[in-house]
């Protein structure tokens, strides 16, 4: 003899209602936000920017000046000696393009097709000689100058030129 239940209490699920649906969907936008926002969101730790928290976005296709961007820089371990290979990364904003003219004059500030872009300074917060860049002429094809707001920010006036094809990211400033 074959018996069948028809009781709502044996079946594993019940249809939820309307408002457990949207908490369910809810719950899983935060999930999905939770494992994806992480990896877009930097925090800049130096005080060489005006912002401290950025939004990543992928490496633009066509640069301006003043985007943030996020950069592989060969000579990190000057800034801070022992980095980890993977940390390598700094952010400032391009403050001079492929085929603006750089101009640095003999007290090593320098400008961008006649727009300020600070002034290098012979030696850090500890009194340590730091390198100076010095370029007068158009910026190289696929390079880019790279600035921070705080005179003090260790960019392009003391490593140089970086390669375009070095940026990681975009950079917008959220706080």
């Amino acid at each position: 003899m074959t018996r069948t239940l028809n009781s709502s209490s044996n079946r594993p699920f019940r249809p939820l209602n309307r408002r457990e649906q949207t908490a369910v969907i809810v719950l899983l936008a935060f999930l999905l936000v939770g494992a994806w926002l992480p990896r877009r969101i930097i925090v800049a730790t130096s005080g060489s920017l005006d912002h401290r928290v950025f939004f990543l976005l992928p490496a633009p296709a066509k640069v301006e000046p003043g985007d943030y961007l996020v950069f592989r820089h060969r000579d990190c371990a000057q800034i801070q000696p022992g980095l980890r290979l993977n940390h390598d990364r700094m952010i400032k904003q391009a403050g001079c393009l492929a085929g603006d003219h750089l101009v640095v004059d003999d007290a090593h500030r320098f400008t961008c097709n006649g727009r300020p872009l600070g002034q290098a300074l012979e030696t850090d917060s500890k009194g340590q000689t730091l390198p100076r860049f010095f370029h007068n002429g158009p910026v190289p094809a696929s390079k880019l100058f790279m600035v921070g707001t705080h005179p003090r920010s260790y960019d392009s006036r003391y490593f140089g030129f970086i390669d375009a094809h070095a940026i990681l990211y975009q950079a917008l400033p959220l706080w």
